[in-house]
C-alpha cells in the first residue's frame, strides 16, 4: 500500500473547508477571522488511524485488479481495506499471518505486496471508521467516544486493548470483501484474553471499578452482538450489561460523573440498560430517577429519550404484572382504566417532546420514491430494495436518527399496551371495533412508515444520489475515514427497531419482507451477525399477549405463531434461549444492545 502523505494536523473546520491551518491554540486565527465556530483538533489516535483519499484507494484498487489478473501473481497480494492507515515500522504480530511472495515478486517486488499494513492495524481502523462516533460542531451527540482517550493511554497487553482487538478483528472480518478470511479464531482468542483479564481486574480491589474495566465489559458486549450466530448466544450480551450495571453501582452516580470520560461510560452504561429493559420486559435496575436524578445535562438529546424509554419500560413491567391472572371486579377495571390513561398521557408527552425539538434536531425529507424509482417493476422483489415506495428521510447525524426511531419504538410499545388493556377491558367481545383501537392502530402504522422512511439513511442510501449529501461540520462524525460509506453503528442502531416492527401486528406483508430484508443486508454486508439471530424470530405482538391474557376473540384472523417454521405454544414462546422469563413482546424488540 502507497505512503498517502504527511497527515494534517489542523482543525476539523478548516479541513472541511480545505484550507491551511495555522494550528493555533485554543482555536485557529482562520477561523477566527471568518467567525466560524472553529471545531478543535483531532488527537493523535485519530491522526494515526485516518483513512487514505479517494485517488490512493482508485490507484491501489487499480493495482490490486491487475495483479490479481496474473496467473503466477494471485496468490500473493494480502487482502487490503479500504480503511487502512500508512504503514509504521513495525512486523506484524507473531500470530497472524503475513504475505507470502511468489518468484515473481521476489523478481519484481510490488510496493503494494510489500508495503502491508498489520492486520490488527487495519482491524482497528476499520473499527474507528465505523463504531467510534466523536462530536463535532455543534452536535454534542457522540457515541463510544470514551473510548479515544482510554484507548490511546492503554499498553498493548491490557484487557481494554484485548477487548478493542477482538471487536475490531469481528467486525472486520464479517465485511463482505473479507469473508475469506477467517478471522473468526483470531479476534476468540482475543476475547478470550479480554476475558481472562477481565476477570483479574475484577478480583482487584484497585482496577475493579475503574473506567478500563467498565469500558472492557461494555466492548465485550458489543463483541456478542458482532459475532452471535445462534440462538443461544442472542442474550449474551445481558451478561455484561448486568456486570457493567454492578460496576457502575459500586462507584456510584457522584463519582462516575465526577470526569469526563466518567460521565459518558455512564451515560453508555444508561443506554445499554433501557435495551436491557425494553428487550426483556422487566424494570430498570434501580428504578428510572436513580439514572436519570441529577445528571446536570438533562436538556440533551440522548438523555431526555433516555429518561422516556426507561418510563415506558418501567410502566409496561407494571402493566404487565396487573394483567397476569388479574380478576375482573369492580375495583381492577377502574384500576385498569387508570393504566391505560397513564400509557396514553405518557405517549403523548412523547410525542408533544418530539413537536418542540429544534429544526436542527429534526429530520427532513429528502425525495418520495415511486415503485419503479425503487426498482420494483425491473424484476427486484421486496428483500432486495434499498428504499420501500415512499418517503426518504435524513436525519443531521446517526446519534439523533437513532434516538427519533428509540422514541418511535417506545411509541409502539405503549400503543400495544393500550391495545392489550382494551381487549382486556371489552372481552368477550371484539376489541377491533372499539376507538381505542382504531387510534393505537393509527399510531402504529404511522410510527412504523416513519422508521421504514429512516432506513436508507441508516444505510448510507443517501451517500450515494447526487447533491443530497451535504458533509458539513455541524454535525458528529467518525473518528477516522470516509463519511460517504454504509457504516457499522447506524446499522446497529437499526436492528432492535427493525425486529419491533417486522414482529407487529400492524406491519404490512410488503413492509415485513422489506424490513427482513435490511435485517439480512445488515447481517451479510455491514457484518452484524446478530440481525441474522432476530431476523429467524416470527413472532407478533401485541396479539400474542391477547391471547395469553385469554382476552383474544373467538373470530381470531391470526394464525398460532411459529418459530423456525414449527408451532410453538404461547407458554414456551416465554422462555426461549434464556433461563429468566421472556415475554413474546420483549423479543420482538430485541437487537440494541445496544444499541442500542
Amino acid at each position: 500500500m502507497v505512503y498517502g502523505g504527511k497527515p494534517s494536523r489542523g482543525c476539523r473546520t478548516c479541513r472541511a473547508r480545505r484550507i491551511k491551518c495555522d494550528e493555533g491554540k485554543p482555536t485557529c486565527n482562520q477561523c477566527a477571522k471568518s467567525k466560524r465556530e472553529c471545531a478543535g483538533y483531532r488527537n493523535e489516535f485519530e491522526i494515526v488511524h485516518r483513512d487514505q483519499t479517494k485517488s490512493t484507494v482508485r490507484r491501489m484498487n487499480k493495482a490490486l485488479n491487475q495483479s490479481r489478473s496474473a496467473p503466477s501473481t494471485s496468490n500473493t497480494v494480502a487482502t487490503t481495506s479500504t480503511t487502512t492507515t500508512p504503514p509504521k515500522e513495525s512486523s506484524p504480530p507473531s500470530h497472524l499471518p503475513s504475505p507470502r511472495p511468489s518468484p515473481t515478486r521476489q523478481q519484481t517486488p510490488d510496493p503494494i505486496a510489500t508495503l502491508t499494513v498489520p492486520l490488527t492495524q487495519r482491524a482497528a481502523c476499520y473499527f474507528a471508521a465505523n463504531f467510534l462516533y466523536v462530536p463535532l460542531g455543534q452536535m454534542p451527540h457522540g457515541f463510544m467516544d470514551y473510548l479515544v482517550p482510554l484507548i490511546d493511554a492503554e499498553p498493548p497487553d491490557s484487557s481494554l486493548r484485548s477487548a478493542f482487538n477482538a471487536c475490531a478483528i469481528a467486525a472486520f472480518g464479517n465485511r463482505e470483501k473479507a469473508n475469506s478470511l477467517n478471522l473468526a479464531n483470531v479476534s476468540l482468542r482475543e476475547h478470550t484474553l479480554a476475558l481472562a483479564k477481565t476477570h483479574a481486574a475484577l478480583g482487584n480491589p484497585a482496577t475493579a471499578n475503574s473506567d478500563r474495566t467498565l469500558a472492557t465489559v461494555l466492548l465485550l458486549g458489543l463483541y456478542e452482538s458482532i459475532t452471535a450466530v445462534k440462538e443461544t448466544r442472542m442474550l449474551a450480551w445481558r451478561s455484561h450489561v448486568d456486570g457493567a450495571i454492578q460496576i457502575v453501582k459500586m462507584r456510584g452516580r457522584e463519582q462516575m460523573r465526577s470526569t469526563k470520560t466518567g460521565t459518558l461510560l455512564f451515560q453508555a452504561v444508561r443506554h445499554q440498560v433501557l435495551g436491557r429493559a425494553l428487550t426483556s420486559g422487566m424494570p430498570p435496575p434501580f428504578g428510572v430517577d436513580w439514572w436519570m436524578d441529577g445528571v446536570g445535562d438533562g436538556h440533551l438529546l440522548p438523555n431526555a429519550m433516555h429518561r422516556f424509554a426507561l418510563q415506558v419500560s418501567e410502566l409496561r413491567a407494571e402493566a404487565s404484572a396487573l394483567l397476569a391472572g388479574i380478576t375482573r371486579t369492580a375495583g381492577n377495571i377502574a384500576l385498569m382504566h387508570q393504566m391505560a390513561h397513564r400509557v396514553r398521557l405518557l405517549d403523548q408527552e412523547i410525542a408533544s417532546w418530539l413537536l418542540a425539538l429544534p429544526p436542527n434536531l429534526r429530520f427532513k425529507t429528502l425525495c418520495w420514491l415511486s415503485p419503479e424509482e425503487v426498482g420494483l417493476t425491473s424484476g427486484r422483489q421486496y428483500p432486495d430494495l434499498e428504499a420501500f415506495p415512499g418517503r426518504i428521510d435524513m436525519y443531521p447525524d446517526f446519534v439523533t436518527a437513532g434516538i427519533w426511531n428509540t422514541a418511535r419504538t417506545v411509541r409502539l410499545v405503549l400503543a400495544s399496551i393500550n391495545i392489550r388493556i382494551t381487549a382486556w377491558l371489552n372481552s368477550p367481545a371484539d376489541y377491533r371495533t372499539t376507538a381505542e383501537y382504531a387510534t393505537s392502530k393509527a399510531i402504529c402504522e404511522g410510527t412504523i412508515a416513519e422508521v421504514i422512511s429512516s432506513v436508507p439513511y441508516h444505510l448510507g442510501w443517501h451517500t450515494k444520489q447526487e447533491g443530497l449529501f451535504d458533509n458539513d461540520t455541524d454535525r458528529s462524525g467518525f473518528a477516522c475515514g470516509q463519511e460517504n460509506t454504509i457504516k457499522a453503528l447506524p446499522a446497529w442502531f437499526l436492528i432492535w427497531t427493525l425486529t419491533c416492527v417486522k414482529n407487529h401486528d400492524m406491519t404490512s406483508d410488503e413492509q415485513r419482507i422489506w424490513v427482513k430484508g435490511r435485517l439480512r443486508f445488515i447481517g451479510d454486508h455491514v457484518g452484524l451477525k446478530y440481525a441474522h439471530v432476530v431476523n429467524d424470530l416470527e413472532l407478533r405482538f401485541p396479539s400474542m399477549f391477547i391471547r395469553q391474557d385469554g382476552a383474544m376473540p373467538s373470530t381470531d384472523p391470526l394464525r398460532a405463531a411459529t418459530y423456525k417454521g414449527l408451532p410453538v405454544p404461547v407458554s414456551e414462546m416465554l422462555n426461549i434461549n434464556t433461563a429468566s422469563p421472556r415475554t413474546p413482546e420483549s423479543v420482538g424488540s430485541e437487537g440494541r444492545d445496544s444499541s442500542g
